[in-house]
């Protein structure tokens, strides 16, 4: 109907109504928390397709006879409460298309179907994917028996690490991958980084993907292992997903879900009518993104992941220019508390001390400048000394795009936070719970994210 507002509250004068149907309008802000004393003998909800934000609220698990639930098509964040768990009398329920995260629940007398779940990056569990702390215990309970797996044909000898590697992330075949490249032509390739060339392919599936073919050298084998063994086991919307590994001979690839608008770096450096299109605003929201995912990282609650390589070549872009972090080669996991120190593949270890995470802090404290700058990292590197003294924090080094646009404060408030971030003493810089919560501070007043509710969400 083209509606548009925030829900009704009204509503609760209809005092004999069972369904209620607001599907496809442009309803906004926050389902009421109170929504089950709005609508109190409600049996049917539908506000699927609309801008409604915020958390799914918990109150919803006080209809005790609801059949029918769809919030599909919005903006809802954050979990879903575990509490909806227990409507016995739930048929069905769909919550596709939104940015929740955390587990799905588990249903007292229903299993809803994958669909029900579908394109939320953040959530986790039966019937999706495993939630990290269950890829985890499964990483390490895996079966060390040596095994023959049989891939088109040809019969393949598993160690007992490529064993563990197929429980977190999808084998895939030499010939699969090489037919999808065109036997990995010149014209597919999209990329030529440090451990090898990277592909564009359509794989079987349907799906379009990126393929890393690593360069021909044992000394790799650990970047490998560490690439899966840490971005295989994590979910986060602004984290790129590793879809697959081929291990096959002396062939090592990876595959990625394909990010359309490449890396940063291309995006600060290639052309001026690139570097224009990524205006203030955007820039914002990539930082925004990419220190919450840096903050989740140290500090899920559930394990700590420490990046050590963070670049803008690393940060990918998606179609929406949604920062998608990648290359965890270099990456170092600490193991969940609850679970022993008997794992012995890298990058896992038992704790990190307090400067490797500040070694991101520093980084990301680059990336910040190069984002407001418009100059290489090398260049910054060798200013650094200067921060110290607040000199370099001057508008004459900012980007001249960005100047006079109306956020000049605003350039000058994250210059400051990016020198916080690159002092020399490790301890003198923040932590990146502190970073993000600075970045999205600035954000939030001067309304730059679209994000009318940012906060620190580490679920």
């Amino acid at each position: 109907m083209g509606l548009i507002g925030e829900f009704p509250r009204g509503i609760q004068n209809c005092t004999s109504l069972t369904s209620l149907n607001l599907s496809n309008n442009e309803l906004y802000g926050t389902i009421p928390s109170d929504i089950s004393k709005l609508i109190v003998f409600a049996v049917d909800i539908d506000l699927s397709s609309n801008l409604f934000s915020g958390a799914i609220p918990s109150d919803i698990s006080n209809y005790s006879f609801l059949n029918s639930l769809n919030l599909e098509n919005n903006k809802l964040e954050g979990p879903i409460p575990p509490e909806i768990r227990l409507l016995q009398r739930l048929r069905m329920f769909n919550v596709a298309n939104n940015m929740l995260t955390g587990p799905v629940p588990n249903f007292v007398n229903i299993t809803f179907p994958a669909e029900s779940y579908a394109n939320n990056p953040g959530l986790c569990g039966s019937p999706l994917e495993l939630c990290v702390t269950e890829r985890v215990k499964m990483f390490l309970l895996i079966n060390k028996r040596t095994k023959v797996m049989v891939i088109d044909g040809n019969e393949v000898n598993n160690d007992p690490k490529i064993l563990k590697l197929e429980k977190i992330v999808t084998r895939m075949s030499f010939m699969e991958l090489s037919k999808a490249t065109l036997n990995f032509s010149q014209d597919n390739e999209i990329g030529n980084g440090m451990l090898g060339k990277l592909y564009k392919a359509l794989v079987p599936n349907g799906w379009t993907v990126a393929i890393k073919r690593l360069q021909s050298s044992e000394d790799l084998e650990e970047e490998f292992v560490s690439e899966i063994t840490t971005l295989g086991i994590l979910r986060h919307p602004n984290l790129v997903p590793l879809i697959g590994f081929c291990y096959e001979r002396d062939e090592r690839l990876l595959v990625y879900k394909y990010m359309p608008n490449g890396n940063l770096h291309e995006w600060l450096h290639s052309t001026d009518d690139k570097a224009r299109f990524l205006d203030f605003p955007l820039r914002v929201k990539i930082v925004v993104s990419v220190a919450k995912a840096l903050a989740w990282l140290h500090d899920s609650g559930n394990f700590h992941v420490v990046h050590s390589n963070i670049s803008t070549q690393c940060i990918l872009l998606d179609e929406n220019f949604d920062p998608k972090l990648s290359n965890f080669w270099e990456a170092t996991f600490v193991e969940p508390n609850d679970i022993g120190s008997n794992l012995s593949l890298s990058p896992m270890v038992e704790f990190l001390d307090f400067t490797t995470y500040k070694k991101d802090v520093y980084k990301f404290g680059v990336v910040l400048l190069e984002i407001l700058t418009g100059k290489e990292s090398y260049e910054l590197s060798c200013s650094s000394l200067n921060l110290s003294s607040s000199s370099f924090a001057s508008p004459h080094d900012v980007d001249k795009l960005l100047l006079g646009q109306g956020f000049d404060n605003m350039v000058m408030q994250l210059l400051e936070l990016a020198s916080d971030c690159m002092k020399f003493i490790p301890d003198q810089r923040p932590t990146m719970q502190q970073v993000y919560q600075t970045v999205a501070a600035i954000a939030r007043v001067h309304d730059q994210t679209g994000d009318s509710e940012i906060q620190l969400h580490l679920d």
